[in-house]
């Protein structure tokens, strides 16, 4: 604008002073090296004007050129970012539908000008995985992790997919990279007791736990079963790697309130069993016993090997006397009576067992004991009776 405005004073003043020189136009010489040039003044001073007039009306096609690009890139920007956003839905439609190609594909077409890049991506590698191309859906999440956004949602996108694929190793490794800076991110730490679950990591669980019970995704009950699934994992590996003398040294450091939780005592019990120590889990289950005479426990009692079954049937006759209608002592005693080949007792326990809830089992350990006292009838309707209760009801 100034500068037009200045053109414009430089004409008017020309025109006005233009007839007051034109009789005394004056004289210049310009002499460089061997050159000389001569002219009026008037001549000088339109020549300059019209070489100012010239650079303006250059600068002004100059801009004019930049800004009719400039409206160009903005104009196919504009349209790349459309179309990239076109691109991403149709393939997060894709991927919901479970047209995993299709949503690969669509969704890395619309990724170099989408504005959510990093979506675009996971996205992708989701749909990758969906078709077990494991080399893509890795290549997907390594440019999404260049891309340096969230690290966290990348690695627990990453970490999902190697749960899913079966890769507990893998999944364990990612989400410990991000553990220590997200100590209470509800999503981790959830994946991460699963993963744990998996790889029956039970000490990792149990350190775990003081976490998990800070957070509300998960009810105290699962808590508790957690707790009791990794406490018995743990005496389990125990057992393998030291023995019966590892494991009970192992309980006897337990809490008291561990060490009277009836799931665990039977836990205890059966890897007692399972090292051959079936005196040492009978000593367990008649303590126990007298504090809590849990069913869970009570049915341990048949699975001992013992030289002499009389203190363990005195025991349960000592249940029976505060529970006459317990089934499972009933059950237990039959069982205990058949392998001292006392058949008629063994009958007895077995009749008032079934009559209190039928059970298939308990109807097939009747008919052994009836068969041994050579009563094949009784034995044959028995057997009828367990069918019966075996086969599928009829609506």
């Amino acid at each position: 604008m100034i500068k037009a405005l200045f053109l414009v004073i430089a004409l008017i003043a020309g025109i006005i002073l233009g007839p007051e020189i034109a009789g005394n136009q004056g004289y210049v010489l310009i002499s460089a090296a061997n050159q000389t040039i001569e002219m009026s003044l008037i001549t000088l001073i339109i020549g300059i004007l019209l070489v100012f007039s010239l650079l303006f009306l250059l600068e002004f096609l100059v801009r004019s050129l930049f800004n009719v690009s400039s409206s160009t890139r903005g104009w196919f920007s504009i349209r790349n970012n459309q179309r990239a956003r076109a691109l991403t839905n149709k393939g997060l439609l894709k991927l919901i539908e479970g047209d995993w190609k299709q949503a690969e594909k669509q969704l890395l077409k619309g990724a170099k000008h989408s504005g959510t890049p990093l979506l675009n991506y996971l996205a992708a590698a989701e749909a990758a995985q969906n078709r077990n191309d494991i080399e893509n859906r890795d290549i997907y999440l390594q440019r999404a992790t260049d891309l340096g956004h969230d690290t966290l949602v990348i690695t627990l996108t990453r970490a999902k997919l190697q749960y899913r694929q079966g890769q507990y190793e893998e999944a364990l490794a990612s989400l410990q990279g991000i553990l220590e800076e997200n100590p209470h991110n509800e999503i981790l730490l959830d994946l991460l007791k699963n993963t744990y679950q998996q790889l029956e990591d039970w000490q990792s669980i149990l350190r775990l736990l003081p976490a998990l019970k800070r957070i509300k995704s998960i009810s105290k009950s699962e808590i508790n079963t957690l707790e009791i699934t990794a406490e018995c994992g743990v005496m389990k590996y125990i057992a393998v790697q030291k023995g019966k003398e590892g494991l009970l040294a192992h309980w006897s450091n337990l809490s008291r309130a561990a060490r009277q939780e009836t799931q665990l005592i039977a836990c205890l019990v059966k890897q007692l069993i399972a090292r051959q120590a079936d005196a040492e889990a009978y000593t367990v289950l008649r303590e126990n016993l007298n504090k809590h005479p849990d069913e869970s426990l009570i049915c341990l009692m048949p699975e001992l090997s013992l030289h002499d079954y009389h203190s363990a049937i005195v025991k349960l006759q000592d249940l029976l006397r505060h529970n006459q209608d317990n089934s499972v002592t009933h059950s237990a005693l039959g069982q205990l009576y058949f392998r001292e080949q006392k058949w008629g007792q063994a009958r007895e326990h077995f009749e008032k067992a079934l009559k209190i809830r039928p059970d298939v089992t308990d109807y097939a350990r009747l008919v052994n004991t009836l068969e041994k006292l050579n009563d094949p009838i009784a034995a044959n309707d028995i057997s009828r009776e367990a069918l019966k209760l075996a086969l599928p009801h009829k609506a």
